[in-house]
């Protein structure tokens, strides 16, 4: 009975360890969004096509620490994944036209780079976004656009030293998102992008 009793202790014992082990051990995941752009007066119209993410990072923050390693943060992530993001911030940002309007540019994505750098302690975003070049009288107006061209977004934004770093670091995010659109924008304005038909 008495060492019935006393195993009986025991396990009551290690029971109780493991429950506080675990309570200790609890990480909770905290998600985060880009901040979306302000839209433009002069916001270029265009129809969205395929955003691609090539970069290797998925909702998980993706953590480079230099000799060829990264790291996937499981405890800090993001709402969506990064294609998903950056079209959000487009359809924000530029003047989105009806898919039916073949006048209009479709614009596609592929993003490179979407990460944190520990080396020099910034957030890195790399997306080159594909449209056809309407300044070639041939292509104008044309459902299939043969002379495609490339506007190629690259940005790098410090993160700021916060005692909550996943937030600073999806702040500096959202910066490199916001300098990317700004950039297209402006070099499809000057690609003479005409206005989404509102009617």
């Amino acid at each position: 009975m008495k060492k019935m009793l006393m195993c009986g202790l025991a396990a009551l014992s290690l029971l109780g360890a493991g429950c506080v082990f675990s309570r200790n051990d609890y990480v909770e995941i905290v998600e985060f969004d880009l901040e979306l752009p302000k839209r433009a007066e002069n916001a270029p119209a265009v129809r969205i096509g395929v955003f691609k993410n090539l970069s290797g990072a998925d909702r998980r923050f993706l953590l480079r620490q230099g000799d060829g390693q990264v790291v996937s943060l499981e405890y800090q992530r993001w709402r969506l994944a990064p294609e998903l993001l950056l079209m959000r911030c487009i359809f924000g940002a530029l003047d989105i036209g009806p898919d039916r309007d073949v006048k209009l540019p479709r614009l596609s994505a592929v993003i490179y780079r979407f990460e944190f750098d520990k080396r020099d302690d910034k957030a890195h975003l790399s997306v080159d976004f594909f449209m056809p070049d309407f300044r070639d009288p041939a292509s104008a107006g044309k459902a299939s656009q043969p002379h495609p061209v490339t506007i190629r977004c690259d940005a790098a934004v410090p993160v700021k030293k916060s005692g909550d770093m996943a937030a600073a670091r999806a702040a500096a995010m959202s910066e490199c998102a916001r300098l990317a659109v700004e950039k297209l924008s402006a070099e499809m304005n000057a690609k003479t992008v005409r206005k989404a038909d509102k009617k």
